[in-house]
This record gives C-alpha cells, sequence and structure tokens, in this order.
C-alpha cells in the first residue's frame, strides 16, 4: 500500500554478534589446537573478542571522519580465527626444527667428547711406553760406563736398544699424528654443533618455557639440558625445566656460552 516506504528503505545486513558470541565461535574453532589448558584457550578466545568489537569503534570514527561506513562482518573475524591457527602452527614447525637441530648439535658434540677423550687416553699410553723405553736405554747406557771390560759388548747392546727406542718413538710420533688427524676431522663436527645452538633466539624459548604440556621431543631435550648446563639429575620434570628457563636471555647465554670441552 506504501511503495514509497518502501523504496526509500534500506536494510542493514551487518548486525554485530555480541561478545559472548564470539567467545563461543573463537573456542569452537579453537577447539582442535593443544594448548596445554582451556584457561590459555578461554583466554585467547577473549582476546580475539577484544581485538574484533574493537574495530567497531574505530568505524565509528571513520564515519565521523570520512562519511564512510566500514563493515565489520563475521567472515572477518573467521578469518581472523583462520590467520591465528595458521600463524601458530608456522611457529610451532619453526620451534620443533630449531629443536632437532638443537638436540642433534648436542649429540654431536657428546660423540665428538668421547672420541677426543679415547685419542688422549691412547696418547697417553704411548708416551708411557716411550718414557719407559727411554728410561730402560739411560739404564744401559749407565752400566755400558761402569763396566769398561764388556764396553764394546754393551755397546752394540746399547746400539740396538737404541734403534728400538727410536722405532718406538718414531710409532708414537706417528701415533700422535694420526691422532690430531682424527682431531682435526672432529673439530668441524663440534663448529657444526655450536652453529646449531647459536641459531637459537629468544623468542623461541620464551614460547616454548610457556608450554603447558610439550611434545616428548621437546621434553627430552629439555631434560638433556637440565643434566648439562644446571646439573640437575633428579628432577627431570617439565616444570623444573621451565623454572630452568624462567629467565630467558640468561638461559639461552649459558646455552650459548656451554663448555663443550669438559662434559663430565
Amino acid at each position: 500500500m506504501f511503495p514509497g516506504l518502501i523504496n526509500c528503505t534500506q536494510i542493514d545486513w551487518f548486525h554485530a554478534w555480541p561478545r559472548n558470541a564470539l567467545e563461543d565461535v573463537a573456542m569452537r574453532f579453537l577447539n582442535d589446537i593443544d594448548f596445554g589448558s582451556d584457561e590459555i584457550r578461554e583466554s585467547i578466545s577473549k582476546n580475539m573478542a577484544e581485538v574484533h568489537l574493537s574495530i567497531d569503534a574505530a568505524n565509528k570514527k571513520f564515519l565521523q571522519m570520512e562519511r564512510r561506513h566500514n563493515y565489520t562482518t563475521p567472515t572477518s573475524f573467521l578469518e581472523l580465527i583462520n590467520f591465528y591457527k595458521l600463524l601458530l602452527g608456522t611457529k610451532r614447525g619453526g620451534i620443533t626444527n630449531q629443536i632437532t637441530r638443537l638436540e642433534t648439535g648436542l649429540q654431536i658434540m657428546d660423540n665428538t667428547n668421547q672420541r677426543v677423550e679415547g685419542l688422549k687416553k691412547l696418547l697417553d699410553e704411548s708416551m708411557k711406553k716411550v718414557a719407559i723405553e727411554v728410561e730402560n736405554t739411560e739404564k744401559l747406557i749407565e752400566i755400558v760406563n761402569k763396566e769398561s771390560e764388556d764396553a764394546q759388548v754393551e755397546a752394540d747392546k746399547a746400539a740396538v736398544q737404541e734403534a728400538e727406542t727410536m722405532k718406538a718413538t718414531e710409532a708414537a710420533q706417528a701415533e700422535k699424528a694420526k691422532a690430531d688427524g682424527e682431531l682435526a676431522e672432529a673439530i668441524p663436527a663440534m663448529r657444526e654443533a655450536e652453529n646449531a645452538v647459536n641459531c637459537l633466539e629468544l623468542s623461541a624459548i620464551q614460547e616454548l618455557k610457556g608450554l603447558g604440556s610439550p611434545p616428548a621431543e621437546c621434553q627430552k631435550v629439555a631434560e638433556a639440558v637440565m643434566i648439562l648446563v644446571t646439573g640437575e639429575k633428579k628432577n627431570l620434570a617439565w616444570p623444573n625445566a621451565q623454572k630452568m628457563m624462567k629467565d630467558p636471555p640468561k638461559f639461552l647465554n649459558q646455552v650459548k656460552t656451554f663448555d663443550g670441552n669438559n662434559i663430565d
């Protein structure tokens, strides 16, 4: 009956969602992500709702200043949730890669130290044998000087003994050269391990510390770091690891300055 009223009417399709509806939607879409506790998931949902609602105030200000409408739709809120999930997955994947590199670096350092210790022991044993041979030779020379009647005979024996001593010395030197060569091969592995540790960033440590229930790989690496860096050998639970990382800059400095040459 009144077509003019219909023609002059505009329908506002963009009704704003209430805060509790936004929080419920966020909780539902974040339900498939492991945050460690429901409290964290609820806090993130509330934050998303706050961010989305904060745009309404900006839209009103924009309308007053520019006389133009800017609408915030439910699709915008869903895009916010999807972007957060994508970014969270990317960051967690990066942390997992860094944990793997750290674990590999520590394993390489441990293997290198074991090889170096073995080479040191082998070298010490060889040098002891050389010292014994040298001592025997000196005793034999003293006997030759005292017994003039058998000087020539004893001198011949001394010459033979000296030759054997020189041979043992040469063998020891060859063993030392071999050990030095193997040590030179081990040094690049040590440098690679140091580079793996130096790639760690402060933000990664902060996010790792905040995990309530870390993956098994995180727990395993944290236990190894507690044993090597802090000397803890009994209480290797995750809360104790979080306590170790309570000061991320200090903890990161401890890891980067760790003396890999003197591991117990």
